[in-house]
């Protein structure tokens, strides 16, 4: 295969920069050489900053571009405007075409369609319509309805005047202030608590939180099963000892068991009860006194 020869390839080089180049700057411009388009024209006495490459919007869509502006001299304060639509757009007879200023100061374009079965061809001028910058947009928008609050805000003035003016409210105000200096007494309050009573508190806390920490301790060192088999065995202990205590064959069994000892020592404390009576009643049977010697 041939190569190519240096000047061919410096030719093919210069052909794909001016390619590019003029695709950039139809990019820059905002135009579109790939897109199919039309050419319109609208006339306007004043552009307010509007600028080549603006874009055309419809209802929020871009459909086209502004290509060119240039100021007809023949006859003064006619400037032409060419605007670059795409194709598929048909422009019905009647519509306008509006300048739209932005809020960061830029200028664009709103075109607004018409209800008619006539259309514009291309190269025809379409109708300016009034351009109303952001101003008047806002006022188109906000006044009618700024309008329609006024009564409700003159409404809503008088019944604060009105609210103002009661003795009531000064008494509230009052109250409100009683109330928010007992609040900050309390705030200060809470504050001498928190820096005196709390830290006290909160070493005895710990102190008791130390005490519990050494009872634990020695809790831990207790041999809890030793002591509780010890504890089994002295209730075993207890148990054998009430059980023989019980038993008709232990004389402490016996003797709480036997109704006739029972009944003797009654018997017994009843006697005496008895004698302590007789003796009561007759002393000379049982006790003797001499006065001088004589029996």
């Amino acid at each position: 295969m041939k190569r190519l020869s240096n000047e061919v390839k410096i030719g093919i080089t210069f052909i794909i920069a001016i390619v590019l180049l003029y695709f950039g700057i139809n990019f820059l411009k905002g135009r579109s050489t790939l897109a199919k388009e039309s050419t319109y024209y609208v006339v306007y006495n004043q552009i307010s900053g509007l600028t080549p490459s603006a874009i055309i919007n419809n209802n929020g869509y871009k459909v086209g571009n502004v290509t060119d502006i240039i100021y007809d001299f023949n006859a003064p304060n006619h400037i032409v405007v060419k605007l670059s639509i795409n194709k598929a757009l048909r422009i019905p007879h009647g519509s306008q075409i509006y300048l739209v200023s932005e809020l960061l100061g830029g200028v664009s374009m709103d075109l607004r369609l018409a209800s008619n079965t006539k259309y514009y061809e291309a190269g025809d001028t379409i109708q300016a319509g009034v351009a109303r910058g952001l101003t008047g947009q806002i006022e188109d928008e906000m006044l009618p309805q700024l309008n329609s609050m006024l009564p409700k805000i003159d409404s809503l003035v008088s019944a604060l005047h009105t609210i103002a003016s009661n003795p009531a409210i000064a008494t509230t105000l009052s109250n409100a202030a009683e109330v928010s200096a007992k609040l900050s007494d309390m705030a200060d309050e809470m504050n001498r608590l928190l820096n005196r009573e709390i830290p006290s508190l909160v070493t005895h806390l710990n102190k008791t939180s130390e005490n519990m920490e050494q009872i634990t301790t020695q809790l831990s060192t207790i041999d809890y099963v030793e002591t509780i088999a010890q504890v089994d065995s002295t209730i075993n202990n207890l148990q054998q000892l009430s059980e023989i205590m019980l038993s008709d064959e232990s004389t402490v069994g016996r003797l709480l068991n036997d109704t006739a000892f029972y009944n003797n020592l009654n018997s017994v404390f009843t006697n005496a009860n008895a004698l302590i009576e007789d003796i009561k009643l007759h002393p000379s049977r049982y006790i003797n006194i001499s006065v001088f010697g004589r029996k």
